[in-house]
């Protein structure tokens, strides 16, 4: 990555004489190609035509907030983008989270080379907020059987790991397998605190360290205070498009300066305490639909990366006390009664609110019961 320090003041401030920076220009340079980087993503240009790629896996995760409109999800695409060109799939799997089922629907014949999905998932569908409950239990099951794998390995991280598996120095009967990267991708954060147990959220970030290989990437063009307040300690590295205001610049960045930005790809990257202005690199969707049918017609692993099963025992907390919902046994039966169910039917049937009713049918997903 380009030392923040010597990034001189005059790139912070816009070019006079911009252009478009294409992220396929990047990705073609030979400063690209000869990377060595664990997961290298382009960042983009500044305004002196440096171009910015930097590591994913040491940052070890990062933040992005903007305006609707700012570039966001195009950054997203190139993040991906960049990530596909550099990894195999047996090196790399995706979780890509689309709130909204429509931004992410392009990488959906990826599924059985780049994707993760949950155990027995049928659909080739990005995770949506139907499912993302369980899904980030499954996360943490994977986290923690990562951390098991290494310290039964004797070893301090994943790519030690990998390199002591293919060696042939660590035997598979005894669990041991090949560990690919996850790149966790969440397009719109501010849609998931109300369908997620934000604590235990909180707390996978907390203890998922770069050692064990998971990494997020996680973008809101709500950048307040009650949406990204919680989490932000966990993410050293942040982007930040044009925002509304200077109470939005310094909830992202802890420093003023992103509502100043001109829209269109431009954006400030921080790590520590210093900035870099830089210009998002630029892909397109036909072009992305291009890469991802020249992937998908290559020969596929047998199936997609699946994160381990869950049962009733995830939703039982550390003490032994259960997390599930009192209404969940009685629900439980009338559900198999039922046999179909809604959650607007268990709203109605248990006289709940539309989020409580949203987590006793998680819960009666989770459990195998719907």
């Amino acid at each position: 990555m380009e030392n923040l320090n010597e990034i001189s003041q005059a790139e912070l401030t816009a070019n006079k004489n911009p252009n478009e920076v294409s992220l396929q220009s990047i990705l073609t340079s030979d400063e690209f190609q000869n990377c060595t980087f664990d997961l290298p993503i382009v960042l983009g240009q500044t305004s002196g035509n440096k171009n910015i790629i930097i590591d994913l896996a040491e940052l070890p995760h990062l933040l992005v907030g903007g305006a609707t409109g700012q570039g966001k999800s195009v950054f997203l695409h190139a993040i991906i983008n960049s990530l596909l060109h550099k990894k195999l799939p047996e090196e790399l799997k995706l979780l890509l989270i689309d709130t909204k089922n429509q931004e992410f629907s392009v990488y959906a014949d990826l599924f059985n080379h780049f994707l993760v999905r949950e155990y027995d998932a049928k659909s080739k569908n990005m995770v949506n907020n139907n499912i993302v409950i369980s899904t980030f239990s499954s996360l943490y099951l994977e986290m923690e059987d990562r951390n098991k794998l290494l310290k039964n390995a004797h070893v301090q991280n994943i790519k030690e790991y990998n390199d002591k598996y293919t060696n042939g120095h660590l035997n598979p009967d005894k669990g041991h397998h090949f560990l690919p990267y996850i790149v966790v991708i969440i397009d719109e954060f501010s849609d998931l605190p109300v369908m997620i147990d934000e604590k235990k959220f909180i707390t996978t970030l907390s203890k998922l360290e770069k050692e064990v290989g998971i990494h997020f990437v996680i973008a809101t063009q709500r950048p307040s205070e009650n949406v990204i307040g919680a989490i932000k300690e966990y993410f050293p590295a942040k982007v930040a498009f044009r925002v509304s205001s200077i109470i939005d610049s310094n909830n992202i960045l802890d420093a003023p300066g992103a509502e100043h930005l001109l829209g269109r790809g431009d954006m400030l990257f921080s790590q520590g305490n210093e900035l870099m202005r830089i210009q998002a690199a630029f892909i397109d969707t036909p072009e992305i639909e291009k890469i991802v049918k020249l992937i998908s017609e290559q020969t596929a692993v047998a199936a997609p990366f699946i994160l381990p099963e869950l049962s009733e025992t995830i939703l039982l907390s550390e003490n032994g006390k259960s997390d599930l919902d009192p209404f969940y046994e009685e629900a439980s039966k009338w559900a198999k009664a039922k046999k179909q169910v809604s959650r607007d039917q268990i709203q109605r049937k248990f006289a709940v609110g539309y989020l409580r009713a949203g987590r006793i049918l998680e819960q009666l997903k989770v459990t195998g019961i719907v």
